[in-house]
Order: C-alpha cells, then structure tokens, then sequence
C-alpha cells in the first residue's frame, strides 16, 4: 500500500460559546483528516510549518499521538504558532479571528520522499498563501515527477472571502495539480459563486481536472469521472461538528483510493470500485457523528480490522 503526504496547516483552534471558550484542538480538515489515517494504520506524513510555542507543540503532539510522521513540520523559532478564535452562537454560526506571528523565510520544510502509487493531499489557506507558493508548487512538482496522486481541497478561512479575485490565480493553478479535487458546496459558492455540482464541473473543474467529488449542504455526495457518475444521499441529520464529518470523510476516502487497485486514479475504477470508496468515506464520517470527534474512533478502526 502507498502512503500518504498531506499538506495543510498546523493550526490551533479555541471555540467559545458566547464569550466562555469550551474547547481547543487541532484545527482544520487537512491535519484532522491525516490524523484519522494514521489511527487507522495508513502510512501518513504531514508537511506543514509551526512555532517551537505551546500552541505548536500542541498541534505536533496530537499529529503524533495518531501515528502520523511531522519531520516534515518545520518548527521556526522566531514567530508564533497561529491560533484561531472560534466564536459559535446559539443557532450554530461561527465567527473567526486568527492569530500568527510568521518569521520573514516561511515554509523550509524537509521534503518527504514520495513514490509512485503514493497520494499528496494538500488545500486550506496554506495552498493559497502568496509567500507559500514558490516552495509548494516545487513540492507539488515534485510529487507530479514521481507519478503520485494529488488531492485538492479547496476552501479557505470566510474572513477571507473578500480576497477572492486576490487568490483565485493560485486556485487555478491548484486545480491544474489536481488529479482530483474534493469540494463542499461552501468552497463552490465562495469561489465560483455556484452550488450545483453538474454546474461546477461541467463549466469550472472539468477543464483543469477530470475527477471532482462534491458534498452538498445536506452533505449529499456527487461523484464525477470521465466515465463515471455517482450520487449518495446523506440519509441522518446533518452534524453539529462539520469540521469532523468533513476531515473524516475525506480520511476515508483517501483510505479507500489506497486500498483500490487501477494506481488508486479514479478514472480508472468502476462505478461499483467507487462505490465502495465513498461508503468507507460515508462510513467513517458517520462515525464521527456518533463520537461528536474530529479523529475516527478507536472502536470504528477495530471494525476495519
């Protein structure tokens, strides 16, 4: 089986309720998705950047603690860890104020060794940054020579919304990387303005990339190759932790690609191959709703074994 190497920030998150914070952990789709893989025994290395701070230690500490490898998690030592204030009010909404003290030279990160069959997946705010992108794109360069699989996940912060037309020339260029590009409604609606899933690959994904997977509001799933097409409705209530269900979700279908034939390109699997990635997605998602965790549980992975 290849292995994992996902790009993304190292971020720590502090949710309130009201004005009383309640929780801190690692945020992000891209750390928790990694953090669930490698709990459920898949070689996984996370490739990201963090202060020698507590907020950093904290992020690294849970990365390890879930078998995940953080030699390539460049620790600087001028600066500070970013940190997210997450204010959520009565009916769910949520309101952020990040926080980071990054030094001047960002990103020197030690470059994991990739192989064919392996699968880079890489998005968040850290795939837009404009003085991240130089070192990305060799790595992403890198990771197209040596014929890995790459996984876009586009999506950023809201309070950056109103830089769109600033960050949308990187979004393309990350979609022409992409082998597959995984999306929610929310990502479409803030890039592109649409929330059909047809309407998105048909006039803004197919023509960077061929497989796109689209989860809708109601967490519905849409699945489109060259030859294929799929869609799975979300049949239980929609979670209050999105950030859980999503990273899951995204774990599991990485899980899946790995455990399929074809060099794990979905273009080259079969409706019912496909259909089984996505129930081990959905599988592991739901999960998540149980647990009200960002991470698989310790009992669910007992069942894959």
């Amino acid at each position: 089986m290849g292995k994992v190497i996902a790009i993304g920030q190292a971020v720590l998150d502090v949710v309130f309720s009201g004005n009383t914070p309640v929780k801190a952990f690692a945020g992000g789709r891209i750390a928790n998705m990694a953090a669930s893989l490698g709990k459920m025994g898949v070689s996984t290395e996370y490739v990201s950047e963090c202060a020698t701070d507590a907020p950093g230690d904290a992020v690294v500490e849970f990365l390890r603690s879930n078998h995940v490898g953080t030699a390539s998690v460049d620790r600087f030592t001028e600066g500070q860890s970013q940190v997210s204030l997450v204010f959520r009010d009565n009916s769910g909404n949520e309101r952020y104020s990040c926080y980071s003290n990054y030094p001047p030279t960002r990103f020197d990160v030690l470059w994991p060794h990739i192989d064919e069959g392996d699968i880079v997946v890489f998005g968040s705010d850290l795939s837009i940054e404009a003085s991240l992108r130089k070192p990305l794109l060799e790595l992403l360069e890198y990771a197209r020579e040596r014929k890995a699989v790459t996984i876009y996940l586009p999506g950023f912060r809201p309070e950056l919304c109103s830089r769109i037309t600033r960050v949308m020339p990187s979004i393309l260029e990350n979609l022409e990387f992409a082998d597959i590009v995984m999306a929610r409604e929310s990502d479409m609606l803030k890039i592109f303005g649409k929330s059909d899933p047809e309407e998105c690959y048909d006039e803004h994904i197919s023509f960077y990339c061929r497989n796109f997977v689209f989860t809708s509001g109601n967490l519905d799933i849409y699945l489109r190759t060259q030859s294929e097409k799929l869609r799975i409705e979300h049949t239980s209530h929609v979670p209050a932790n999105m950030l859980g269900w999503n990273a899951s979700f995204c774990a599991g279908f990485v899980k899946g690609l790995l455990d399929s034939e074809a060099s794990h390109r979905p273009d080259n699997l079969g409706s019912d191959d496909l259909r089984r990635i996505v129930e081990l997605a959905t599988a592991c998602a739901a999960d998540s709703i149980t647990t009200g965790e960002n991470v698989v549980s310790e009992e669910f992975v007992k069942t894959l074994k």
